[in-house]
């Protein structure tokens, strides 16, 4: 039993570090998505990109990777209520190139407006709960003018209706980004028709962005510069990337331990039978079916051990994704809710190296125990 709940819980651990990996991984790349795209290309010193469908036409001549292009409106500005003020992020958006996913994040309202120039606003749940509103309420946006601090104008100052309230999970979007009509934004900060701050791209493949962010720099060159969703977010991914290394080590050293709890009771039982394995050996018994029981019995606290250990990695998966039930802190780890992802290799890897291992630290007990001589092995006691 001991050796039995060593390899449950060492398989139970091995699944569980690894789901959590990838779901950190995939989580933070759809969320970072739904905001930023796998491309992003603006114009030098922030300066607004005139005449945008010309623009985009460049832009989708030979990069047949691209899916979706949408301009947009990006701003930084100040909204408040009666007892609250946030610096907050305003994207104006036009519908019919809309790219993000953020509809099927919407918890209270919808991800519509009613017109295209309407004083409509939807934010997301913690920039909401720190405002203290409601959909239907009403808060004030301070639209900055100018580029830098220095040439900061007097802002324009409007108030705009909540009718919608997104949550994706990820704090420091949640916390930030406001989205309004893409021909208000316009008005608000004082811009041309067919201008735009900047495009958001998708591809068909996001891990195609950082070959065709450079493509589009040498294709458009100057006063544009195109960069990757890795290139934006490469503090986090790097963060990811430094919790995978260390992890064939952890992963080795559970490993290691539930074979030598294996080898141990094996190694125990060798002891503990060693009278009875005089007597099968004096009855005829050959050392190969000797070797055989033994390896039997390793192989098989092995397989049925990590069998259970996967289905308890599982469950706590599945609870995890369903309730949330371990909760992070969201401006350290980048999510509030601890990401679980599946995946077939996960439980493929863990049941095959747990057997190979299993079978391994059966070998040196079981063949002690065949070479026990008859004679010396019913003196023992």
């Amino acid at each position: 039993m001991v050796a039995f709940i060593s390899v449950i819980l060492g398989s139970m651990a091995l699944i569980i570090s690894l789901s959590v990996l990838d779901g950190f991984e995939n989580a933070l790349k759809s969320n970072a998505v739904k905001f930023t795209s796998h491309i992003k290309l603006k114009a030098f010193d922030s300066k607004p990109i005139e005449n945008y469908p010309v623009v985009m036409k460049k832009i989708k001549d030979g990069n047949q990777e691209i899916v979706k292009i949408a301009p947009v409106i990006e701003k930084e500005s100040l909204v408040s209520t009666k007892s609250y003020v946030e610096g907050i992020v305003v994207r104006g958006t036009l519908p019919k190139y809309d790219i993000t996913d953020l509809k099927k994040n919407i918890i209270e309202g919808k991800f519509a407006f009613s017109s295209e120039s309407s004083n409509e606003i939807i934010i997301g749940k913690r920039l909401a709960n720190k405002l203290n509103v409601n959909i239907s309420d009403e808060i004030v946006v301070y639209a900055l003018q100018g580029e830098e601090l220095t040439q900061m104008l007097t802002p324009e100052i409007e108030k705009f209706k909540v009718t919608g309230i997104y949550e994706t999970g990820m704090v420091q979007y949640d916390d930030i980004f406001a989205y309004i009509p893409f021909k208000k934004a316009l008005v608000l900060y004082n811009q041309s028709e067919n201008s735009a701050t900047s495009f958001d791209m998708i591809l068909k493949d996001i891990n195609q962005a950082k070959i065709v962010s450079e493509r589009l720099n040498k294709q458009l060159g100057y006063p544009y510069y195109a960069f990757s969703v890795f290139d934006l977010h490469n503090a986090m991914f790097a963060w990811i990337e430094l919790q995978k290394a260390p992890i064939p080590l952890v992963l080795g050293l559970i490993s290691i331990v539930a074979v030598l709890n294996i080898i141990t009771i094996l190694l125990i039982t060798v002891v503990e039978k060693t009278h009875s394995i005089g007597i099968l050996s004096a009855l005829g018994m050959s050392k190969k079916n000797i070797i055989k029981i033994f390896i039997l019995q390793g192989v098989s606290i092995g397989i049925v051990g990590t069998l259970i250990g996967c289905a308890m990695g599982l469950a706590f998966g599945l609870v995890q994704q369903q309730f949330g039930i371990i909760s992070l802190e969201g401006e350290i780890y980048f999510l509030d809710k601890l990401p679980v992802h599946f995946e077939a290799w996960h439980f493929a890897v863990v049941i095959l190296t747990a057997t190979l291992l299993s079978f391994l630290a059966t070998l040196i007990p079981s063949f002690i125990a065949s070479s026990i001589k008859p004679i010396k092995a019913l003196r023992f006691k």
